[in-house]
């Protein structure tokens, strides 16, 4: 039986203008958080302490983290690409569109294929930020955020 791994996995951060880039590389450790059907809290109502029903409460909101290995490169560049500046909306980056009004926000896509067989899963409104990480193996960066709005999986 064939199955997706991190092998066959690649994971994008896209602003709403389509500019992207590859979020890694990296062992292959994405985290995704729960969701439901509704992606909404569902409340359970009682009528004189008897179940009585559900309503739904607030929508869900996802954590994400992801483990990035540091390349040998700098960190923040001008003309070319960096999955720092990506996060930061700066760099290269520094002109992207959000896809939310308010603050700077992104779409994460996540495509797994075996070159037969493809899904993706669509976080459609993420915002977070880096930490950095040194160690004697290589430095990591991770990013970690939310994801608000409803995952599409296709």
């Amino acid at each position: 039986m064939a199955r997706f791994t991190s092998r066959l996995t690649t994971v994008k951060f896209i602003d709403a203008a389509a500019d992207e880039i590859v979020a890694g590389p990296g062992p292959g450790d994405l985290s995704i958080g729960e969701t439901n059907a509704e992606n909404a809290e569902r409340i359970r109502v009682l009528d004189r302490g008897s179940f009585d029903g559900f309503v739904l409460g607030d929508s869900l909101e996802q954590d994400i983290s992801i483990s990035l290995e540091v390349k040998n490169e700098t960190l923040t560049e001008a003309s070319a690409d960096r999955i720092r500046d990506f996060v930061m909306k700066t760099g290269n980056f520094a002109g992207t569109t959000s896809v939310n009004s308010t603050i700077w926000a992104f779409k994460v896509v996540v495509t797994m294929t075996d070159g037969t067989n493809t899904a993706t899963i669509t976080l459609p409104v993420v915002q977070g930020g880096v930490d950095f990480t040194e160690g004697k193996e290589g430095s990591t960066m991770s990013f970690s955020g939310t994801n608000n709005g409803t995952i599409v999986v296709t």
